[in-house]
């Protein structure tokens, strides 16, 4: 088999959280011992409720985040282990598309500095090419030469994470990480940059992680989809095995939200008691055990689960599961 482009080892982030003045410091575990593997030119959906670790994991795997335990293993190299001419090449090869597409640009720039700012950080293009080489990643994500001595609040939100997007294709990356690349846009917007998106991969054939808590976005550019809770894996499978023969109670209960247009399809809606637990004060043994609907005392309560296969490449942690 050929060696993953991405490896996460057993991940473990926390936290020093103080709740008040008069109280010790506490520790929020964030993501907690997350393993899986991505190969090049795929796409993994990353699922879950806010809070659930997500995108501390994202930044993790970029070494915005450095994890407590755990390691990140890029193209069989550990992330650990890279030295300062090793991270400019990390750097290039992995870019991240935020959520907030105005946020995450400077507003003092113009976009066309915004957009090759990184090819002058790792010298790609000299001052004779380098209006052109931004001018054709603003035309290839739909943008026109226009633009380029515009500021980013004379954009709207499409606009803003199409510019976003150039950005991170500057360099020419193997993978990109998208933070919920299109929460924060309008439906219709939304269609566009999936679209784009798919595009992109198809043209430049790259690796994907798209966090996002919409599973219909998901199940549309993902080839496998992992899903998370209160900062752990609780299954992982391909898109359409975990749609269709799920085997964890609350990939259930996030299916179940997905609207459908055809009637005879519309499930059940599964309403889980109660909110997600505070990370703060994590439950005992498995996790999910408080809000699920199967749990049993004797053991849910008790004994974390382990992530396992229980179908080829359908991983689930889970004592009894569907």
């Amino acid at each position: 088999m050929k060696q993953p482009l991405l490896e996460a080892r057993n991940i473990r982030k926390s936290f020093s959280v103080k709740t008040d003045p008069f109280t010790p410091a506490r520790q929020l575990k964030a993501v907690n011992g997350v393993s899986f593997h991505l190969r090049e030119g795929e796409t993994l959906g990353l699922a879950g409720e806010s809070g659930s670790g997500k995108s501390t994991l994202g930044k993790v795997l970029l070494r915005l985040l450095v994890p407590d335990e755990g390691e990140v293993v890029y193209n069989g190299k550990s992330l650990a282990g890279f030295t300062g001419r090793d991270f400019l090449s990390f750097r290039k090869d992995a870019q991240m598309i935020f959520q907030d597409p105005y946020s995450s640009l400077n507003p003092r720039m113009r976009v066309g500095d915004i957009v090759g700012e990184p090819l002058r950080i790792h010298g790609i293009s000299g001052s004779a090419g380098y209006r052109d080489r931004v001018t054709a990643l603003l035309n290839r994500v739909g943008l026109s030469e226009d633009h380029f001595f515009r500021y980013p609040h004379e954009f709207s939100g499409g606009q803003r994470q199409r510019i976003g997007i150039a950005r991170a294709l500057s360099v020419a990356p193997r993978l990109i990480i998208a933070d919920e690349p299109v929460s924060a846009l309008d439906v219709s917007i939304q269609a566009q940059i999936i679209n784009l998106l798919q595009e992109l991969q198809s043209e430049f054939n790259l690796a994907f992680i798209i966090i996002a808590h919409d599973l219909s976005v998901l199940r549309h550019m993902s080839d496998r989809i992992a899903v998370m809770y209160l900062g752990s894996l609780v299954e992982i499978g391909a898109t359409e095995q975990v749609f269709s023969r799920f085997l964890h109670p609350y990939t259930e209960a996030l299916l179940s939200a997905v609207p459908h247009v055809e009637r005879q399809s519309r499930a059940k809606r599964i309403i889980l008691k109660g909110d997600i637990p505070s990370p703060l004060d994590p439950p005992s043994g498995c996790p999910f055990h408080p809000r699920c609907p199967y749990a049993r005392v004797d053991v849910c309560t008790s004994t974390p689960p382990r992530l396992e296969e229980k179908r080829p490449g359908h991983f689930v942690a889970c004592h009894y599961s569907l």
